[in-house]
């Protein structure tokens, strides 16, 4: 007896939310064997009535265990889905976090491997951002940076494409089922919509571009080269003025360069 205590005190310890099952499991058992047990001896005159007396305190037991058990795995099952969330999520922004967009585009390239499909890859930078935190302070440049989330998650197909905060004020942008020449147009209109949009209500006077470099990304890509075609169009984006699209081809060759409008 006391070796089976000590077994079930150990469950307990280890698996606390199956209590309420282990008490439902003991009350039904107990109630079906006192219940039988009276009427195999003949204890009762009335044995019907007794078994179902008993199986109704014993459902009045379990059920109501059953039911904590219940609600108790949904707490907990929805407490690991916002863990996870959190896991995944930039907390400013609501956007992918890196590892989680670099898994993403992971997934991607192994199933452009099935499918024949390209997708490009497209890194973004705010540009001078530093002066819009020295100059309006750095709650002016956490709404930018919300700012720009929203407006290019509105530009592109989510989840369709993928969308992620990549450090500071760079993102990443993975376009999938595009060629190089759609994905640059489709980034330049990002860059349009970055640049026309007003930003008064974060700051009187406050106005803001950015800078794009845009790469093709195939089954056969690797994705951290991909990534680093990426940031050196990025890189070019910024040395010719910032405000631009960038777009490279395969190995790095320059395939078009989208200056800012007058």
């Amino acid at each position: 007896m006391r070796r089976l205590a000590s077994l079930l005190s150990d469950f307990v310890q280890r698996k606390p939310t199956r209590l309420p099952i282990l008490v439902s499991g003991t009350a039904i058992t107990l109630a079906t064997v006192s219940a039988s047990v009276t009427v195999a001896l003949g204890l009762n005159h009335n044995g019907a009535l007794f078994i179902a007396t008993v199986i109704f305190i014993s459902c009045a037991i379990a059920i109501p265990a059953g039911l904590v058990h219940y609600l108790r795995e949904i707490e907990i099952a929805a407490h690991q889905e916002k863990l996870q969330a959190l896991a995944a999520t930039d907390a400013l922004t609501g956007l992918m976090n890196r590892r989680t967009f670099e898994r993403v585009a992971e997934k991607e390239r192994i199933r452009m491997g099935r499918t024949g499909d390209a997708a490009a890859l497209v890194l973004f930078d705010l540009d001078r951002f530093k002066s819009i935190n020295d100059n309006y302070g750095h709650a002016a440049g956490d709404e930018v940076l919300k700012t720009v989330s929203r407006l290019a998650s509105n530009v592109l197909r989510l989840p369709v494409d993928a969308l992620a905060r990549w450090g500071g004020e760079e993102f990443a942008i993975l376009l999938t089922g595009v060629n190089l020449d759609q994905a640059c147009k489709v980034t330049e209109r990002l860059r349009t919509v970055i640049e026309e949009a007003s930003f008064k209500t974060i700051a009187p006077g406050l106005s803001v571009s950015a800078s794009f470099g845009v790469t093709s990304f195939t089954a056969s890509s690797s994705l951290h080269s991909a990534l680093s075609e990426a940031d050196h169009a990025l890189y070019d984006a910024k040395r010719h003025g910032r405000n631009r699209t960038v777009c490279t081809g395969a190995g790095g060759r320059k395939v078009i360069a989208l200056a800012r409008r007058v």
